[in-house]
């Protein structure tokens, strides 16, 4: 199945750096770990906002309950120190309680399951994840851009899919903080863009 997106992968290279990733990682210690960075070209201007938004289905506020495994589809090819290889991308299962809507219909206040392109590869030894882009991590809460699949499920891709509310925590005003103000405005002022888009009713009101 053909997962819709607005990143298309092109050139694989593996760097080494440390890759934190508490409550994050699957059986991997924190500790230095291969990383490699899928070039992609964007069918939108990714780093404006108005543009992002405009392309997502749904934008929310989203609290990370807990990375649930992670799935193997389309084979790669990625460079090591090693040689090259070829290894099937990840893809990133989590349960993600949407708490707030900023764009689309989510079901606020339910736990769902959310798919994030990237992740720990097949074999454990590296983390493949689009240029810049970060997987999200348990017991934090992000601004979420995301894509309806035509099964219906919910996918996360790409730089700027999750944006990290710093501050915030359980007790705290999310309304308050600088990121969803902004999301807030760009919706407003939205690029909507041409592509085909589906239906997620399993988890809309």
């Amino acid at each position: 199945m053909k997962l819709f997106n607005r990143g298309t992968p092109l050139v694989c290279t593996a760097l080494l750096f440390t890759f934190a990733l508490f409550g994050c990682s699957e059986n991997v210690k924190d500790e230095e770990i291969v990383v490699a960075p899928l070039h992609a070209t964007y069918s939108i201007d990714v780093s404006n906002i108005n543009a992002v938004v405009g392309d997502a289905d749904n934008v929310f506020v989203g609290y990370v309950e807990k990375l649930e495994g992670t799935e193997y589809k389309f084979p790669v090819t990625v460079e090591t120190e090693d040689g090259t290889k070829e290894v099937a991308h990840p893809y990133t299962n989590y349960s993600i309680t949407v708490i707030d809507n900023i764009k689309g219909a989510l079901k606020a206040d339910t736990t769902i399951p959310v798919q994030k392109s990237g992740g720990l590869s097949e074999d454990q030894d590296m983390y493949i994840l689009y240029e810049n882009d970060m997987l999200p991590v348990e017991g934090k809460y992000y601004i979420f851009n995301t894509y309806n699949q035509p099964d219906g499920s919910i996918l996360i891709s790409g730089v700027n899919s999750n944006i990290e509310l710093n501050s915030l925590t359980r007790n705290n005003d999310f309304s308050n903080t600088k990121e969803f103000k902004e999301y807030k405005t760009a919706v407003k002022n939205q690029v909507m863009s041409d592509r085909e888009r589906f239906e997620t009713n399993n988890y809309s009101e």
